[in-house]
């Protein structure tokens, strides 16, 4: 892989700030640049919460509790491997089609300020239709090894294809080489916005590359969950938050009382899913930073997926509390500063993956 160089901590300017700002609101802005908040002395927990009142309802005939959302799922998908999909996220794609029947949603940014999902699914035998789908970089190349998922791509950048090529433990699906196979083109929009596939298509993917389905032995589970919905403790209010990764581009996530989820807005809009003609929205929210960097010629965008006990912010129910987060048997995991693990309350989740050297782009309300 190319040689990486440290990205300028100084990256935004004082008057970009502002204009970050006038993309948010004006509420109240986080203005922390620490790395952590305290060094983590890690506390073991179950992978989901074992409150004696919800003992009971751990066995269900038939079904299996999701890695991904903490929710019953169907027991056929039990140590089956997720899918994981990169999605174009610019105004010319809009709008997405499939993308509201992820288990989780990471965005991350790319170049030139632009950001794209890694779409993770924990069942994908009832996609209609799923895109549009663009080619592969190297954080979410990352993020599906650490899922050990399939990862969908249609072509890659030049790190991204060294990366996938030097490690067969990568199970790539990339659209240069199974074309029709697995993926087809839409006319509704202009190419190379209009790339699309399905269940019928992943599976002829899948099955012509002869991979697994099953996980490998050494899968580590990236998150925990609560066995239901529980409010945080010691939280804050947090309504409404704004990540701006630029002055273009200010994803903005809103809370709603009547159903306790968080809907999303970006390009000064719904953002809909194109299938379900609704409005994308999630239990939980995850805002967690980063350090990014950049290749040799400052174009395409890497995450230093390292023990810096860097920190995050985690959204659910209207409130938010921060935490830490730390690698752990090659998976980020999160924790409180008492060293314990935090559990999600089940249901999908949005993780926005960060720049840690602007944290007063991000404005919570």
């Amino acid at each position: 892989m190319k040689k990486t160089k440290k990205k300028t901590a100084l990256l935004v300017s004082t008057l970009v700030i502002s204009m970050l700002f006038s993309g948010c609101g004006k509420k109240k802005e986080t203005t922390e640049a620490e790395t952590t908040t305290s060094a983590i002395d890690i506390k073991p927990v179950a992978t989901m919460d074992g409150d004696a009142e919800d003992i009971s309802i751990l066995s269900r005939e038939g079904y299996i509790i999701s890695d991904l959302t903490g929710e019953w799922i169907d027991e056929k998908y039990e140590n089956m491997k997720p899918f994981c999909i990169m999605i174009n996220n610019i105004s010319d794609a809009m709008p997405q089609s499939g993308i509201s029947q992820a288990a989780i949603t990471y965005e991350i940014l790319v170049e030139g300020g632009i950001t794209r999902f890694l779409c993770v699914f924990d069942h994908y035998d009832d996609i209609e239709k799923l895109g549009p789908i663009r080619s592969a970089r190297v954080p979410h190349v990352q993020l599906a090894k650490m899922f050990d998922g399939f990862y969908a791509h249609y072509g890659w950048s030049p790190s991204a294809q060294e990366m996938i090529e030097s490690d067969p433990s990568i199970a790539s699906l990339n659209g240069i080489v199974l074309g029709e196979i697995m993926y087809y083109r839409s006319d509704d929009k202009p190419a190379p916005h209009n790339v699309f596939t399905n269940s019928e298509l992943i599976a002829s993917g899948i099955e012509y590359k002869g991979y697994d389905y099953k996980h490998s032995d050494n899968y580590e589970k990236m998150f925990s969950f609560n066995t239901k919905d529980k409010p945080l403790e010691n939280g804050e209010p947090g309504k409404k938050v704004c990540t701006a990764f630029s002055d273009s581009r200010t994803p903005t996530f809103e809370y709603n009382e009547a159903d306790g989820r968080y809907y999303r807005y970006q390009y000064g809009d719904k953002q809909i899913d194109a299938v379900t003609g609704e409005q994308l929205s999630y239990k939980n929210v995850i805002i967690m930073m980063v350090e990014y960097t950049t290749d040799e010629e400052g174009y395409y965008h890497f995450v230093s997926w390292r023990d810096s006990n860097l920190y995050a912010y985690y959204f659910t129910d209207g409130q938010y509390v921060k935490v830490n987060w730390k690698m752990v048997n090659g998976v980020p995991k999160y924790f409180y500063e008492d060293g314990t693990e935090l559990r999600l309350n089940p249901g999908n989740t949005f993780v926005t993956v960060f720049d840690y050297t602007i944290p007063a782009a991000i404005v919570i309300e």
